[in-house]
């Protein structure tokens, strides 16, 4: 397992590369984030013109109970959809709240970093990392969803003493996977619908998993509340 620092054009932002996932606890540690916090697993990717004004309101009220409450948010950290979105809405607002961005490392990229498209299915350029992040675990992995147990293992470690809480926008079969591994964790999942694609499919399942609550995307008391009582935080109004 190596460390990097990621020299952004307004930040430098810590980066562990762990090998296989007995390392992913000492990973954690190299981030000093050993306390324990509440955490939401934030699950996701492309986002569609037409439901892009009720993703960028449930991203805000992600982010406002995130710096609040003190919530760990982890991310798949490149430059593209819900992951960049949260970045920017973090920096934006000037939030302090901890962001871990988990992806793969042989299909990112960053300033000065690796350009080799040999892994690359689709033949083309590596995926930017979002330059907002403060922290990145990269990780093995061949193709996008490799991250998956990572994602989940990590949400589990930071999270001790705490709870923790999946929470979908839009997302395709990437996201199903993720979804499929929280529930198996007995993780809940909270799905914003009105964001289109698997978020809105899984709105329209009447039989869908009981760990599952299904929350409209434009209506921020009923994420907040939600969210809160997933990580069985003491409820308190938010305002956006």
């Amino acid at each position: 397992m190596r460390t990097q620092t990621i020299s952004f054009p307004d930040r430098k932002t810590l980066c562990i590369f762990p090998d296989e996932l007995p390392d992913l606890e000492q990973a954690l540690s190299e981030l000093h984030l050993e306390g324990g916090f509440p955490v939401i697993v934030l699950i996701g990717g492309a986002i569609d013109k037409l439901q892009a004004r009720a993703t960028l309101q449930a991203t805000q009220t992600i982010a406002k109970l995130a710096q609040e409450m003190n919530i760990l948010v982890i991310c798949g950290g490149t430059d593209m959809g819900v992951m960049a979105e949260i970045g920017q809405v973090r920096s934006e607002n000037g939030y302090t709240f901890p962001l871990v961005g988990i992806t793969l490392e042989d299909l990112v990229t960053w300033p000065d970093g690796p350009q080799s498209t040999k892994f690359l299915w689709w033949g083309r350029e590596r995926w930017q990392l979002e330059p907002h992040y403060p922290y990145f675990i990269l990780v093995p992995g061949s193709q996008f969803g490799d991250e998956s147990a990572w994602i989940i293992d990590a949400a589990t470690m930071f999270s001790k003493g705490n709870h923790s809480v999946t929470i979908l926008i839009n997302g395709g079969e990437i996201s199903r996977k993720d979804i499929q591994l929280s529930l198996e964790e007995g993780r809940p999942v909270i799905a914003l619908s009105r964001t289109g694609r698997l978020a809105d499919e899984i709105s329209r399942d009447f039989h869908r998993n009981g760990l599952i609550t299904v929350v409209p995307a434009n209506v921020a008391e009923q994420i907040s509340e939600a969210v809160q009582t997933a990580l069985k935080i003491h409820k308190t109004h938010l305002t956006i």
